[in-house]
């Protein structure tokens, strides 16, 4: 059994993309690391994927944590930025 988990896609994880948010598929009872190696897997890019390990996953709330379990609100996937 898996469930479907839509993530809120910004940044570089939005270019070339129609859609703003990408669903992917995890455990029940799956962790921010499960779900990250499940965006690994459904990213079509090689830039996104390697983005993939400095972004950060969050609720409108927090910021995630990998050991954290997979909330049942949204989530929202955070490139790395930079600036001044």
């Amino acid at each position: 059994m898996t469930r479907q988990v839509p993530v809120r896609l910004f940044g570089a994880f939005r270019q070339g993309r129609s859609d703003s948010t990408l669903t992917v598929e995890v455990a029940p009872n799956a962790n921010v690391a499960e779900l990250r190696q499940a965006m690994h897997e459904a990213l079509d890019t090689d830039n996104a994927r390697s983005l993939l390990k400095a972004s950060a996953f969050a609720t409108d709330s927090e910021v995630l944590d990998d050991s954290d379990a997979v909330p049942e609100r949204e989530i929202s996937i955070l490139p790395p930025v930079c600036g001044g």
